[in-house]
């Protein structure tokens, strides 16, 4: 079972967009995933069409010392071959493991049966901060997958995430790829900062095809829609960082 985290310290780069397409890209080669939404927002919810409503149990019911859940009761099924794990109370998520003495152990308490439920991947998209929650997920996580939105200070921030990896003597060698996100082909700033990226990680083969600013993408997230269901064209953005995941060592 291949653990994958969706990360970036800075919001607004794309990171729940990312990890829905290519978890259900993944689902759709054949693989069986779970998708776990650590989020404070609940993006992955609202991109795959599922609505609070249908769901009582969370991410937090698995940690709840009081009335403990099993993962099976807590996840929903998105897709064939894709399940969500919503989160809530986040909060308060936060406030248990700042009283958590072992956060290398906590996620992996956590998701202890999803290698026994099948899973092939477990893709968690990651909330925009340095904290306590983050931290947990960096220690469990196999491979960090960093998206970048192509602005200046954008890919100046990356530099932060290698020193938080540091911080916590995770090595840099878990950033396995490296996706530049949100790209505008018509301005030269788009395509100057992506020059910038290629350069600072050349000779390390992290770096994927940029995925473009399109319309379609939004439209889809808006309704409940992964991009594979929903555009033809606009699907073939996400191919590039498919056959790399599914090709990590």
């Amino acid at each position: 079972m291949k653990k994958l985290a969706v990360f970036n310290n800075k919001g607004g780069v794309g990171k729940s967009t990312i990890s829905v397409q290519l978890a259900h890209g993944l689902a759709l080669a054949g693989y069986k995933v779970l998708l776990v939404d650590m989020d404070n927002q609940n993006d992955c919810s609202l991109m795959l069409g599922v609505s609070e409503d249908s769901y009582k149990e969370t991410f937090f019911n698995l940690i709840d010392k009081r009335y403990p859940a099993k993962l099976a009761e807590c996840v929903i099924k998105a897709r064939t071959n894709l399940d969500l794990l919503p989160n809530s109370e986040y909060d308060v998520i936060k406030s248990e493991f700042h009283r958590e003495p072992n956060l290398n152990v906590v996620m992996g308490y956590a998701l202890e049966d999803a290698e026994r439920m099948d899973y092939d991947y477990v893709v968690i998209d990651c909330s925009p901060e340095i904290g306590r929650i983050n931290d947990a997920v960096l220690y469990y996580v196999d491979d960090l997958i960093v998206p970048v939105q192509l602005e200046a200070a954008s890919i100046k921030g990356v530099k932060n995430i290698y020193q938080y990896l540091d911080r916590l003597r995770i090595s840099s060698d878990k950033i396995k790829l490296i996706v530049p996100n949100m790209m505008d082909k018509r301005t030269n700033e788009s395509k100057e900062n992506l020059e910038k990226l290629m350069e600072a990680f050349d000779g390390l083969d992290i770096v994927s095809n940029p995925i473009s600013r399109r319309t379609k993408i939004t439209e889809a997230s808006n309704e409940g829609k992964t991009i594979y269901e929903y555009d033809e064209e606009a699907k073939k953005q996400f191919y590039d960082v498919l056959r790399r995941v599914s090709n990590f060592e």
